[in-house]
């Protein structure tokens, strides 16, 4: 395992990790890098762990109270591990850093639930479950993050209930949760991966009335999974753009702009809607910024 680490760095590090003197890691791996130096970091931490597996839940517990956010990201990495000998513990100590005041500690956790969801899915996917009406904006996102993770796995017996997990959190209005479930977690996850399932949804969901569950199913298109399958998409959004609420249309015309830039022909179509009363509106905004990027 090549370790992107200074030889001293990589020395005083064992040295620490070694002797259970997890302020002086701290000391030594927050400073590091997100990327390639703490990556290093967390696998040398892991590898001298492994042998000492008792040491799993010291070490997870006490990273994850660090004060300094770079510290606790550590955390996340040695919990992955405790899942397998203590469930209970880590899920209580991940949940707190799903939910951590600091950006960076949340997207380590989400990320790991992710994982978690794709190797213990029976277990994991109630507690995901009930994340999705959680008061909290951090672990409703957190719940998008990890479908969006255990949907690239194809397992065509999940994408039901992967989707079952995202529907609570369609009409959710908090930016931090919309803006990675329709573009990301459905459109590049979901749409992508089970196209034919997701589909089916998409145009139940479109039918709907509540104008947050129709915004994500517009950007859903404004997305690589919608460039798959930018035809079925192109008749819901002609659907959709009807809706004259602002917040709808405007995302209508969003994802017609990501399509007509990798599909020209749209621009057909939104010509033709210019004579249209009713989607007058979408089409001379998408040809605006078309016009302006000389698509």
């Amino acid at each position: 395992m090549k370790l992107y680490l200074s030889s001293d760095i990589e020395h005083n590090l064992r040295e620490a990790i070694s002797q259970d003197n997890i302020d002086e890691f701290s000391k030594l791996a927050s400073p590091l890098k997100w990327g390639k130096p703490s990556w290093s970091a967390s696998q040398l931490l892991l590898q001298i762990l492994d042998n000492r597996e008792d040491r799993l839940g010291l070490w997870a517990t006490k990273l994850s109270c660090d004060e300094n956010p770079f510290s606790r990201r550590y955390a996340t990495i040695i919990l992955l591990r405790l899942w397998e000998k203590d469930k209970n513990k880590a899920a209580k100590i991940l949940a707190n850093l799903a939910d951590d005041g600091h950006w960076l500690v949340r997207e380590y956790a989400h990320g790991v639930w992710g994982e978690l969801l794709k190797k213990h899915f029976q277990q994991v996917f109630p507690l995901l479950q009930s994340w999705s009406l959680h008061p909290s904006a951090n672990l409703r996102r957190c719940v998008a993050i990890a479908v969006r993770s255990a949907g690239n796995l194809r397992k065509e017996e999940w994408a039901e209930l992967l989707i079952q997990l995202l529907e609570p959190l369609l009409s959710d209005k908090n930016s931090y949760v919309r803006k990675n479930l329709g573009p990301y977690a459905i459109g590049d996850g979901l749409l992508r991966c089970y196209p034919d399932i997701t589909l089916k949804h998409l145009r139940r969901w479109a039918c709907r009335k509540d104008e947050g569950t129709r915004w994500n199913v517009a950007m859903a298109f404004a997305s690589y999974g919608g460039n798959k399958n930018w035809q079925e998409g192109l008749e819901i959004l002609r659907m959709l753009a009807t809706d004259r609420r602002r917040y709808v249309w405007r995302s209508v015309a969003s994802a017609l702009l990501y399509l007509a830039r990798r599909h020209p022909e749209i621009k057909d179509t939104l010509k033709t809607w210019m004579k249209d009363s009713e989607r007058v509106k979408v089409a001379d905004t998408a040809l605006k910024y078309l016009k302006a990027r000389k698509v």
